[in-house]
This record gives C-alpha cells, structure tokens and sequence, in this order.
C-alpha cells in the first residue's frame, strides 16, 4: 500500500507502527490495524479494519480522529461503488489498494482505475465447488491455502471469493496479512440463501456397458441416493460420477435404446470433481440434491427431501 502511495504521489511517504493508546477502548484496539505515516508533511493514521461495515466505519472514524488527534484514513485492498460514494459524500478519507486515493485534508483525490463489482446470477462450477467445499469443512482458509487443497489457481479461488461476497453470502475478514471468507448466515441458513445460485453438476450423460471396468469413481445419481435413502432403485438405474477431465473410452459408449435393460451403466461427467468434496463411495449429498431436483419422480422427491432435512435445508 505505501508503495502504491508513493508511486502516485512521487513523495516519500514515512511510516512506523501505531500503538493504540490507553485512551482507546478494547473494542477499537481489536478492530483495526494501525499505522501512522507522513504524507507531504502531514501525519495521519492509516487504519486497516479486521471486519468493516459502513455505518460502523462512520462512527469510529470520528472517534479515532478524536483519541489519536490525527486525521485517519481507510487503507482497503477493495471497495463498492456505494461505499465509495458514501465516504466521499461524507468527506471521509480513505486509499483502495492499485485503484484510488482521497484525502480530502489535503486536498487529494486521485484515481488510478477503477473495478465495477461483480454481479453473480448463476454460479460458476469453481465457484459452486468452492461454496460446497468451505460449507462442508467450516474452516477459514486464505485463497492461497485453498488453492494448494483443491488444485485450482489461486485467480480461480480469488474470482469465486469475490462472487460469493458480491452475491452477499460472505464478507471478508483480515487477520494481519491474512483473509479469510466469513458467511454472512449460519449453518442452517446459508443454504436457503445460496440455492438459487447453485447449478446442476452434471453436464452430460454417457450409457457404456456393465462389464467395463470404472473403479474409482463415485456412486451418483439414483444409485447413489438409494445409498443414503430408502429409495428402491432398478439394475438400469446403476451411474457413477467423473470430472470434466475423466479420459472417457469413446469407442465403448452405447445407446441404451440398442441394449437389453440391466445390461448398461451411466457415467456422468461433472464441471467440477466429485472426489473432492466426498468423504464415502458416494457422491457429496448436496450436489446429488442438485443434479436429481428436477425429476417429476415423487418417490426421488421424497427421497430428495429426506436428505435435504439433514442440513435443515
């Protein structure tokens, strides 16, 4: 940040650590980072909040100004055109990280580029598999430690972050140089919240016969939900689940139209892997909700919602 400063200003910006008076009560020591800095002669007090929100963020500021004596600005790596607004509105000070500075005690207001929020209909399957794979594990992790769990590039991780809190299911906290994913909902909630976002895994559906051999993969569709319910299912009913880079034997796919009943299997290739978010021989429960909750079987409904109530969803 004090490089991006000085690179737009082309002064010598001094810095050193801030060490929160006696005089600041413990909630505002915790909220915020501090750092104190010299810009063209003037001291002020960058603060860098752990969880920020607007109305709060109004409040503090003039109470931190008061404590410190120094004006204080906003140091944010992002920020959306309404909080933008609303802080220039209010003649509040703040720098977002490669985008724009506004220091109205100086008279400054500079800007370098600015990014319009993402605006998420649908998910992405990365983004969707990232979802299922922070909902599933309840942990925080840093898009960098995600990314080294799941193989995907850190951009990937990065783009599916920023989708899930434009859409308002989770905000971002930082921890010193870290940050983390928040939800926005509990548990039992936040599924409510994301299941009109959520796509259907499966992108397409290969017939082959029984007698191949396609050890590894996981149980899906009907055959997967009889494992985890008290549907009855038929010897045709028989799939399996591959991701989207499963080497798929084309020559062995067949029409199942030209084959006795009982005779064939289903693969289903799907854009994210299964593998990944499964802890059995079965595909993740919430996936398989998602690629059979359009069939107009009542029994697979019933089925369906038996392991909905699971998750209270």
């Amino acid at each position: 940040m004090i490089d991006f400063i000085n690179e737009v200003l082309n002064v010598k910006i001094e810095s050193q650590k801030y060490d929160p008076s006696s005089k600041f009560p413990l909630y505002l020591k915790h909220a915020y980072s501090y750092k104190e800095i010299i810009i063209i002669g003037c001291r002020c007090l960058c603060v860098t909040p752990s969880d920020f929100s607007l109305a709060s963020y109004k409040k503090q500021n003039r109470i931190i100004s008061e404590l410190s004596g120094l004006p204080v600005v906003l140091l944010m790596n992002s920020i959306t055109p309404y909080q933008r607004k609303a802080l220039i509105r209010d003649n509040i000070p703040f720098i977002i990280k490669d985008t724009q500075i506004f220091l109205p005690f100086l008279a400054v207001y500079l800007t370098e580029k600015y990014t319009k929020s993402v605006v998420t209909e649908k998910f992405s399957p990365v983004t969707q598999f990232i979802f299922l794979y922070i909902f599933y594990n309840q942990t925080k992790l840093t898009v960098t430690e995600l990314a080294e769990k799941t193989g995907y590039t850190p951009m990937s991780v990065s783009r599916a972050y920023s989708s899930l809190v434009s859409c308002g299911l989770f905000y971002y906290q930082t921890e010193g140089r870290k940050k983390y994913l928040i939800p926005n909902y509990k548990t039992d909630e936040i599924l409510d919240q994301a299941e009109k976002y959520m796509i259907n895994p499966v992108l397409k559906k290969y017939c082959y016969m029984k007698q191949n051999e396609y050890a590894g993969l996981l149980k899906s569709g009907l055959f997967a939900l009889s494992e985890k319910s008290m549907l009855a299912i038929n010897d045709n009913d028989i799939c399996y689940a591959a991701d989207n880079h499963y080497s798929l034997i084309k020559d062995n796919i067949v029409s199942p139209e030209d084959t006795d009943p009982g005779n064939t299997i289903c693969i289903e290739k799907w854009c994210y892997d299964p593998k990944l978010l499964s802890t059995s021989d079965c595909v993740d429960d919430i996936s398989l909700i998602l690629s059979l909750k359009d069939s107009e079987d009542e029994r697979v409904q019933i089925s369906l919602d038996e392991l909905r109530s699971k998750y209270k969803w």
